[in-house]
């Protein structure tokens, strides 16, 4: 009989901790593909059904091997998503390493974060979604929480140097997470998602105007 495991929400929260600490250092080879078949099992199956032998299976590997490497299914999927977030934030600070406008850098963020959509815990169906919906948003130390606080300080920071203009860093961080969500979650009504540049208009026309104010139209021609 399948150990239930831990809930998703306990999961990634801890996982989202732990990415945001700083504490997850790059897996060898064996244990890289382990967690990319944790990924994959954990998106079709749910952290009650899945198993360390699926995950063997979809690894290439034994279940003695993936015993040897992490202490059990916890653990696991624990390690699994920490890598998860931890790529996210890293591709993340390296983009917008690379950008000095404030608007650009939400827009960037915004379409790298459109990119998930694309990612198995959100490409598995309307359940999965609903369970990492739940999870990100619930709980004393949801990882929203902790979205929230980066993205709130880098606004702040950037009003303060005059980079942006004057407003309120906790309503456009709320509204800014808040709407990113919704994209991610919820099919667009009017925008080709796997468009890139579908996407990068997106962000500059109705996104970056929370922080910079209304767009302005184009020049109309005489």
């Amino acid at each position: 009989m399948t150990r239930p495991g831990a809930p998703l929400p306990n999961l990634l929260r801890r996982a989202a901790g732990r990415a945001f600490a700083g504490a997850h250092s790059s897996p060898d080879d064996a244990d890289a593909a382990i967690l990319d078949a944790a990924v994959a099992v954990l998106a079709r199956r749910g952290t009650r059904a899945a198993t360390i032998a699926e995950v063997a299976a979809a690894a290439g590997v034994g279940r003695a091997t993936v015993f040897r490497r992490f202490a059990g299914k916890d653990e696991l999927f624990e390690r699994a998503l920490t890598r998860e977030i931890t790529v996210l934030l890293d591709t993340l600070a390296a983009r917008l390493a690379t950008l000095d406008d404030p608007a650009e850098q939400v827009a960037a963020g915004f379409a790298l974060c459109l990119s998930l959509h694309r990612h198995p815990l959100l490409a598995a169906g309307p359940t999965p979604r609903a369970e990492l919906l739940y999870a990100l948003t619930h709980g004393d130390r949801a990882p929203i929480i902790a979205a929230h606080a980066r993205v709130r300080a880098h606004i702040a920071r950037a009003q303060a140097e005059n980079r942006l203009p004057p407003g309120d860093p906790d309503a456009q961080a709320d509204a800014l997470i808040h709407v990113t969500l919704g994209y991610l979650l919820a099919p667009s009504l009017a925008v080709d998602l796997t468009d890139p540049t579908a996407v990068a208009h997106l962000a500059r026309v109705a996104i970056a105007p929370i922080l910079t104010g209304p767009a302005k139209p184009p020049a109309t021609q005489r």
